[in-house]
């Protein structure tokens, strides 16, 4: 459609004539009227921004695609209104500059816009303003509200995950630190009054460890924090953290800092954005020695007959066979099935099994079968051993108490189709 500034030639020359009313057309505009001004200028596509929240100093670009009519461009100008005053102010004027575009048609303009102080949550309304060499005008625009550029970070609470409440920490236990992200933020704001801090979206999260007088370094690399989440929206939220206390720490004091990230676009972009980061150190640690297990014990099962027998059920507490007239909740261990040339062992009470490897076996302290075990799927956490084999290790959680032992099958002897001796090599305190 065409816009001018039109005069009209013969005043009352027009009149109804039989009840019909004369149409507007563009012919009839053309016998009727004269053109004295020239056309509005035209905006054509333009990228504007789709972000709803930017922060004070903020980098913000956008392209202006747009075509001069009957005269000439002058000048771009870019106006903004920052809640909650009602009136808009000029930011920027941008002489026109003639940079036609023949893939697009058009002439543009990308305009690095800084975003204005102002208070949390206000909505900014930005124009863009092209203005013709005759004053006509026209404008586009897009509105944001101010966030929060700097996160906030706190830990929450420390849970050894591991080990039972009040145990003192050795070398290999697994902390859970919660960690409380921007708290009171929110990540959209509906009005100005709305309540809380609206914050910019968090990057990441990276976990630092210092052990003793050693330099402090990176526990965990940056760990971008889950997209679609609200980790990763600026509004509050709490995420756990597991770290594994390092190796060789005992009787050293062990501290872990915290740091949250986001990005600032505050230099023109391409350029790289800045990072606005915000910490939280926890209270230090001193983690203890880790306790030893016993030699190894030879542990003998026999199943004989068609139930069992007196030798095939094992207590794990008091290193003592279980007859089969016995009470199951001392059978830690037994031989429950011989069937298809396949042992199967199975604890009659509530004690469970999850399967290792040698090396922990090898290397098994009370702390780490426990961290093994405990850090294991509760899914694999089994009373029941199917199909066991010469060298398969196994830890059990002995009546589900905080008592462990961890065993490696040594031999497996059939005597008959269902007859069967086990021996097992056990380590426990």
């Amino acid at each position: 459609m065409k816009y001018s500034t039109l005069r009209r030639l013969v005043p009352g020359l027009l009149a109804v004539v039989g009840g019909l009313g004369l149409a507007s057309c563009e012919k009839e505009i053309d016998t009727y009227y004269d053109e004295i001004g020239p056309q509005y200028p035209t905006f054509l596509s333009n990228a504007l921004p789709t972000i709803t929240k930017y922060a004070t100093g903020e980098v913000v670009q956008f392209e202006l695609q747009f075509a001069q009519q009957t005269a000439p461009i002058r000048e771009i100008r870019i106006l903004q209104k920052v809640e909650p005053s009602r009136d808009s102010t000029l930011a920027q004027t941008i002489p026109y500059r003639p940079a036609f575009s023949k893939r697009k048609n058009a002439d543009t303009l990308v305009v690095n816009f800084v975003v204005p102080a102002g208070q949390n949550k206000a909505n900014v309304r930005v124009d863009a303003v092209v203005v013709s060499e005759n004053s006509q005008t026209k404008t586009r625009s897009f509105n944001f509200r101010l966030a929060e550029s700097t996160p906030t970070i706190k830990v929450n609470t420390v849970t050894n995950v591991t080990a039972p409440t009040g145990a003192t920490p050795v070398p290999g236990d697994v902390v859970r630190y919660n960690v409380l992200l921007n708290e009171g933020g929110i990540n959209t704001a509906s009005a100005l009054t709305s309540t809380g801090t609206l914050y910019k979206d968090l990057d990441s999260l990276v976990t630092y460890v210092k052990v003793g007088n050693a330099a402090e370094r990176r526990a965990q690399r940056a760990v971008r924090l889950p997209a679609g989440t609200a980790a990763q929206t600026g509004a509050q939220t709490a995420v756990n953290v597991d770290v594994t206390i390092p190796a060789g720490s005992s009787g050293q004091t062990v501290q872990y800092r915290f740091e949250a990230k986001s990005r600032y676009q505050n230099t023109t972009p391409p350029a790289a954005p800045s990072v606005r980061t915000a910490t939280a150190t926890a209270a230090a640690i001193t983690p203890g020695t880790a306790t030893g297990l016993a030699t190894a014990t030879t542990v003998t099962l026999t199943y004989a007959g068609t139930t069992g027998g007196d030798l095939a059920a094992y207590d794990l507490t008091t290193f003592a066979a279980v007859p089969a007239a016995g009470a199951a909740t001392s059978k830690d261990v037994s031989i429950s099935s011989t069937a298809s040339n396949a042992v199967q062992l199975k604890a009659l009470n509530t004690t469970k099994f999850a399967a290792t490897t040698a090396a922990v076996y090898n290397a098994a302290t009370l702390n780490s079968i426990r961290q093994v075990y405990q850090t294991t799927a509760a899914a694999s956490q089994l009373t029941t051993l199917d199909n066991v084999a010469v060298g398969s290790v196994y830890i059990a959680r002995l009546r589900n108490a905080d008592q462990y032992a961890i065993f490696t099958v040594t031999g497996i002897n059939r005597t008959s189709a269902s007859d069967v001796t086990v021996t097992l090599a056990v380590k426990s305190l």
